[in-house]
């Protein structure tokens, strides 16, 4: 036995250091995987005002002559049926371009004066613009400033002639701004809107202002600011359209967007094809942009306008498996796993290698070797935690709580809900998962308001499930009481003390009352009071019942009588209170089920009016009036849930 630890050392050693390069090539494997994927995330991604790049805006499969319109700034693209490369030839790229402004009174002056001053860069007869139309969201609803003016001069006056005026409403002015190109004989038409604030007035709808835009074969390019722009809802009709969208995070980037706005009309193209021989519904139509080393496959549709993304699409049966897994943005997800992975095993691997381990075979020797025969306490004082800086993380999280007095009351409740947790540690992880939840939610929605509520949310589930959990062995713990008892009784007539006869009931019952008993003998065994170990218990666990049942063995103590008949009859007490309680949630159960589905009703109605007319509901979650009435219906919500809650508890 004594010769085992030196026969093992040196199987031990070579498992110990085998672990961090073991962790060292996982992470090695996964950063080396994430660089696989990467170009095919990036190359999902277009970062906001980046250089223009090549697409395909509309193609007009009408007639024998179809009419290929896209973006490409290095020259005129190819284009392909199957094998074949059709001539294209260049047609005329005249545009005429309406600008909508953003003048909502809610806006500072800066966001109006400085989309003001970026829309003069796109005046007549810059590039392709052969003319120029002005409507501004707020000026009493969507209002035309000017109409479409070749006047370089005309157009200054008229943007720096805006003012805030009234509410955004937005989507009247995209479809006003669809209308007045309608009737444009421009080969090209394309609206530029300048918005940051939510749309609060408009008569129409988004839906409609993509149908007036695609009848008048209208491109939408949106520069929005996302805090209050409705970037989501822009960022699908732009989509349909076949436009672009810049999100302008600073003042900085007014300008740089509307010269990467009049870069893409600068770069526009338009050429015209004979219509590929056959007959099916859908062609496999290739454009391959200058200097690409592929064309890009879409699917048109015979016989009418494809316009944008939807439309575009390429036919299934023209992408290969690995086309179709690589375009999916779940890879996308995938390579920033495993980025985060191959950082967690470069750390871990490289604590391992430094951090020394307390498991390790000399550390396990050392007792040995001291002459001392005592283990170490160390282990147990940090709970599961085994790395330095965690443990120190651990500490100082629970010194910070232990002096705003909440560690104590997190101990209680782990005590009482039988966790094996330290509550320094149980709140260490879940400050820090809180943590990485709130800046995950922000950098997915981009929103402040969003990553706190994800941060509240976080903190409150699990305080919640531990809450759950003590509830659920609470009852347990009251509902295992009578048989208890009068397993304990049957104990004492066979002629057992009353501390073995605690002792032999805790080997039978289950949990946790059988814990709980056995923790009162131990506690017992090592010079506690009886009574004072039974208190403990009905403290801990919460329990009127089972004080009852200490006062009674207490009383029983100090003044004689038969404990067993004694416990009997608490036993038949506690039983026929547990059956009144049970007749009492039968018939307030009614009440019960109405307070969860009125509760459950206005958010999940919501949901459902989200899925059916997301714009008629997103006007609710505006600023000002809208955000009011959501607080005043939580506000509403939560006093008619206590209300209910106070109505349908009934103490017995």
């Amino acid at each position: 036995m004594s010769g085992s630890p030196a026969v093992g050392r040196e199987g031990w050693a070579q498992r110990r250091h085998g672990r961090p390069w073991r962790a060292f090539a996982a992470a090695l494997g996964c950063l080396v995987l994430s660089a696989l994927l990467a170009p095919f995330v990036a190359a999902q991604e277009e970062p906001a005002n980046s250089t223009v790049r090549a697409s395909v805006e509309s193609v007009d499969a009408r007639g024998e002559e179809w009419t290929i319109t896209g973006i490409d700034p290095d020259g005129l693209p190819e284009v392909s049926i199957g094998e074949e490369t059709q001539a294209a030839e260049a047609a005329d790229t005249a545009t005429d371009l309406v600008v909508v402004i953003d003048n909502d009174r809610a806006l500072s002056n800066g966001n109006l004066q400085l989309s003001t001053a970026a829309a003069a860069g796109l005046a007549p007869g810059t590039g392709p613009i052969r003319r120029v139309a002005v409507v501004s969201t707020a000026t009493a609803g969507a209002k035309l400033e000017r109409s479409f003016t070749s006047d370089p001069a005309a157009l200054e006056r008229t943007l720096e002639g805006i003012t805030a005026d009234g509410d955004a409403a937005t989507w009247d002015a995209i479809a006003t701004a669809a209308d007045l190109l309608a009737s444009s004989d421009a080969p090209l038409k394309r609206v530029v809107a300048y918005l940051a604030a939510p749309d609060s007035l408009s008569d129409g709808s988004a839906g409609a202002a993509e149908t007036q835009l695609r009848l008048a074969g209208a491109r939408l390019d949106v520069l929005a600011v996302p805090p209050g722009a409705p970037v989501m809802r822009l960022a699908e009709t732009v989509q349909v359209s076949g436009g672009s969208l810049q999100r302008l995070s600073s003042d900085d980037e007014y300008a740089a967007a509307t010269e990467a706005e009049l870069e893409r009309i600068q770069s526009q193209y338009r050429l015209e094809t004979a219509a590929p021989p056959g007959d099916e519904a859908v062609v496999a139509l290739g454009v391959r942009a200058s200097g690409a080393d592929a064309p890009t496959v879409l699917g048109v549709e015979r016989a009418a306008i494809n316009i944008g993304e939807f439309d575009l699409a390429a036919p299934e049966n023209s992408r290969g498996l690995l086309s179709s897994v690589t375009s999916n943005p779940l890879v996308g997800w995938l390579a920033i796993l495993l980025v985060a992975a191959a950082g967690v095993g470069f750390v871990w691997s490289l604590l391992n290698m430094v951090v020394p381990d307390a498991d390790s075979l000399d550390a396990r020797l050392q007792v040995y070797e001291d002459g001392g025969t005592a283990e170490s306490d160390e282990d147990d004082a940090h709970g599961v935690m085994s790395v330095p800086i965690l443990q120190r993380a651990v500490d100082f999280t629970g010194e910070m709580a232990e002096k705003r007095g909440f560690l104590e009351t997190i101990e209680v409740s782990l005590e009482r809900a039988s966790l094996p947790l330290r509550a320094a540690e149980a709140m260490f992880f879940v400050a820090s998962i809180s943590v990485l939840v709130g800046v995950a939610a922000f950098v997915l929605s981009g929103s402040l308001l969003v990553a706190v509520m994800g941060l509240g949310f976080s903190l409150m589930v699990p305080k919640a499930l531990l809450d759950m959990k003590v509830r659920a062995r609470q009852k347990k713990f009251v509902a295992q009481l009578p048989d208890m008892l009068a397993l304990l009784a049957g104990t004492l007539k066979a002629g057992y003390s009353i501390t073995q006869a605690f002792e032999a009931v805790s080997k039978e019952v289950e949990e946790p009352m059988g814990k709980e008993l056995r923790r009162v003998v131990t506690e017992h065994r090592l010079g506690r009071s009886l009574e004072d170990a039974l208190d403990a218990t009905a403290e801990r666990m919460g329990s009127d019942d089972f004080a009852w049942t200490v006062m009674a063995i207490k009383i029983q103590r100090e003044v004689g009588g038969n404990l067993a008949e004694l416990l009997l009859t608490v036993a038949d007490t506690m039983t026929q209170r547990e059956r009144l309680r049970r007749d009492v949630n039968s018939l307030t159960a009614e009440g019960r089920v109405s307070a969860f589905i009125l509760g459950l009703l206005p958010p999940g109605l919501g949901v459902v009016m989200y899925v059916m007319n997301r714009d008629y509901i997103s006007s609710l979650f505006t600023p000002g009036l809208g955000y009011f009435m959501i607080g005043a219906a939580l506000v509403a919500m939560v006093v008619g849930f206590v209300w209910m809650k106070k109505i349908i508890t009934i103490e017995v």
